[in-house]
């Protein structure tokens, strides 16, 4: 699928799209150097529970790469220590690093109560001000 996936960046990049993301569930890991060299840089939605690390990922490809996501959605299921957890152990370096959204992996699960929600909402709040 390489040359397909050079054309369509490659056309896009020419009208001045510079982000150009592919939303790809599971491990993706084998799949990302392919990708950035067909012109892809953005990568979504990173899903722990396959075994993503968006922190690997900055540190491996270092700017190179866009990441989205990678909180894991189960731990918002958890308690406020596991949330909290969760969210400091990744959040802050990726956000200093730049080119990361922050993001469940995927949407937020409907067993998430209401005020697990509020309280992560909570902490990202406080880590990426």
């Amino acid at each position: 699928m390489s040359p397909h996936y050079k054309k369509i960046t490659d056309c896009l990049r020419g009208h001045g799209i510079d982000i150009i993301t592919v939303d790809s569930d599971g491990n993706i890991n084998e799949l990302i150097p392919l990708w950035l060299e067909v012109g892809v840089n953005g990568f979504l939605p990173l899903e722990v529970a396959a075994g993503m690390d968006a922190v690997f990922l900055r540190k491996k490809y270092g700017k190179e790469c866009i990441l989205f996501g990678n909180i894991d959605k189960r731990t918002l299921t958890k308690g406020k220590k596991e949330i909290e957890r969760e969210v400091k152990t990744k959040v802050p370096f990726l956000l200093s690093q730049g080119g990361y959204f922050l993001s469940v992996d995927h949407a937020v699960p409907p067993d998430v109560s209401y005020e697990n929600f509020l309280y992560y909402l909570d902490i990202l709040r406080r880590v990426a001000s």
